[in-house]
């Protein structure tokens, strides 16, 4: 799933590998377009409709139906993720305003409840937002976070963040980092991200994967200065984004060994050769990869690619 632009609004889709259609997805009539965000095994797809306003969150299910989600900030919020046992995780944030909230639905009556942020010292806004929920109920985000110490110095900055239970967890960054951000967790409760490499402003970006509590670099594609991963599957296969200065890069990382998506496709593929993969944004449990990129046939434009593997794997 995800949306298409358009000169109106977004328009959010669902596509079925076994129909090869690609669907739109509306949550109420009176929409002008709608985001879908994320997707359960189950087929719980979070996201949001746009009306002549705000977004407001709400999701689909595997047999069509659909719903909007109500409670205290439905107004300026988007559903991300969902798990299979249908707690749905969104965030709530006003136009024109760095603050924003996680949120949390659960069914069957979806009442809506809020996540802390880490202790800050002196902040001046909440930053904190949830990006993606396992089937244990853990979810995973980052959030802002500023610390006193006892000569009046604040060390601040955003760091990834876990939520076990309504209570948060700081995972920390690379190399005593104060930015991190946390973009996916599987059922084992790994989870992965992008991390600054060290405590220094302008140091570089890689991706992370934590698990017991240590947080591992993942590196970069090689002749690459940053990285992030995007998303981890049960297997603990991670998929992401490598970049430099000049391009863009979709990777698999497996077995210690960070991949170019881009030097894997078969080359008896019809795109093969035409295709340029630049961010892997989900690999399902099945190792099927979700990839944003462009089609030199086409160029100017971003197209969503859908990357199988073979029977060898």
């Amino acid at each position: 799933m995800g949306q298409q632009e358009t000169t109106a609004a977004p328009k959010a889709w669902m596509y079925q590998q076994r129909s090869g259609v690609l669907d739109e997805l509306s949550l109420d009539s009176s929409e002008n377009g709608a985001y879908a965000n994320g997707i359960s095994d189950t087929g719980v797809i979070a996201g949001a409709k746009v009306p002549n306003g705000p977004p407001v969150p709400g999701f689909w299910t595997a047999t069509g139906g659909a719903m909007l989600l109500t409670g205290e900030y439905q107004s300026s919020s988007q559903a991300v993720a969902a798990n299979d046992s249908g707690t749905i995780i969104g965030n709530y944030g006003e136009s024109g305003t760095l603050a924003s909230l996680p949120l949390v639905w659960t069914g069957p009556g979806y009442a809506e409840t809020t996540l802390p942020g880490l202790q800050c010292a002196q902040c001046t806004r909440s930053d904190v937002s949830a990006h993606s929920i396992n089937n244990g109920g853990v979810v995973v985000g980052s959030s802002n976070y500023g610390i006193s110490s006892s000569d009046g110095t604040v060390t601040a900055g955003m760091h990834a963040v876990e939520w076990q239970g309504g209570n948060i967890t700081d995972l920390g960054g690379l190399q005593s980092a104060n930015y991190s951000a946390a973009y996916s967790i599987n059922t084992s409760g790994d989870v992965v991200g992008g991390s600054r490499t060290g405590p220094s402003s302008g140091a570089p970006s890689h991706a992370f994967l934590y698990t017991h509590g240590i947080m591992t670099d993942l590196g970069a594609l090689a002749g690459d200065s940053d990285s992030s991963a995007n998303s981890i599957n049960d297997s603990g296969q991670i998929v992401g984004v490598s970049q430099n200065d000049t391009a863009t890069r979709a990777f698999l990382y497996e077995n210690g060994q960070m991949y170019d998506l881009n030097s894997v496709i078969d080359p008896a593929s019809p795109l093969a050769g035409l295709v340029s993969l630049q961010e892997a944004v989900g690999i399902s449990t099945s190792g099927w990869i979700a990839v944003n990129g462009t089609d030199s046939r086409d160029p100017g434009w971003t197209r969503a690619f859908l990357l199988i593997p073979s029977a060898g794997g």
